[in-house]
């Protein structure tokens, strides 16, 4: 997996009635301008699931922007 220390996933739960979970990738450093998530989930660990491809997807499309911008 493709790795940044300055991105995160964030789960919560986003419902009462019923219960759902939803997800959203952070980033430490500085607010990301635009807001990456996922919601509606049945449980905490579909959120996680949901979350963590969402979040490996967006740090390889990232590492191919940034390799791009370097030639």
């Amino acid at each position: 997996m493709t790795q940044h220390p300055d991105y995160y996933l964030f789960t919560s739960q986003t419902g009462d009635n019923p219960k759902r979970w939803g997800w959203e990738i952070r980033r430490r450093s500085s607010p990301m301008g635009i807001r990456v998530t996922g919601d509606g989930y049945q449980s905490a660990s579909a959120a996680l699931f949901a979350g963590n491809t969402a979040l490996k997807e967006f740090l390889e499309a990232l590492a191919r922007d940034e390799r791009r911008s370097r030639k």
